[in-house]
């Protein structure tokens, strides 16, 4: 379950634009925007490396303190850089600690599946998160999964998840998650039949895409 909220110092900035934009990353800080709840945006910066930290702990509830003032808040969005590496901007959106929410989580699947002892088996996982519904203060960090027990050709769905008390599912129960798969042997050219070609697994197939 979710540990104790992170506090994060947030300062007011009246210059926008992608050129002041620049100058605060050049100086550490982060632009962000605080907003919702029918109050309107508030711009502000942040330490980088202060969200960093908050961001690699796994944490959605953060005590944002504008100017010395606390809001809770969810961190709604993250835009990172053009190589995907480093955070460039971050949505703020406040929210009442009673209120139910709706979030994204991610799924850790734990253990090591008995399937996988089969020859060419591998874990394929399609969606690793599920979107859950639970108040504010009780936002789980993730959510784990056990897959000891999975065999070959068996699946896991989001409806086989075990969710904390309070936590309810949004997701479809029937999305699949993750399932043990077989990797198909590519047929020995000597083994094709007399004037034929060999197939080409995965190939392209009158260019569907």
């Amino acid at each position: 379950m979710s540990h104790e909220t992170p506090v994060l110092e947030a300062e007011t900035r009246t210059k926008l634009g992608s050129r002041y934009a620049i100058r605060l990353r050049e100086a550490g800080r982060l632009p962000a925007v605080v907003y919702g709840h029918k109050q309107g945006p508030v711009h502000v910066s942040i330490d980088t490396r202060s969200f960093n930290d908050i961001a690699d702990s796994s944490a959605h509830l953060i005590e944002v303190k504008v100017d010395g003032t606390p809001e809770p808040c969810l961190i709604k969005a993250i835009q990172y850089d053009h190589l995907d590496r480093h955070p460039v901007h971050v949505d703020l959106a406040r929210v009442n600690l009673d209120e139910a929410v709706e979030i994204e989580l991610d799924v850790e699947f734990t253990g090591e599946a008995v399937g996988l002892k089969e020859s060419g088996a591998m874990l394929d996982v399609p969606h690793n998160s599920v979107v859950v519904s639970c108040k504010a203060n009780n936002i789980p960090d993730k959510l784990e999964h056990d897959i000891a027990e999975l065999a070959v050709g068996a699946a896991v769905h989001a409806s086989d998840l075990s969710l904390p008390q309070g936590v309810e599912l949004v997701t479809e129960g029937e999305l699949m998650l993750a399932h043990i798969v077989v990797q198909a042997a590519v047929a020995d050219a000597g083994d094709t039949a007399e004037g034929g070609e060999p197939e080409v697994i995965g190939g392209d197939k009158g260019n569907d895409a």
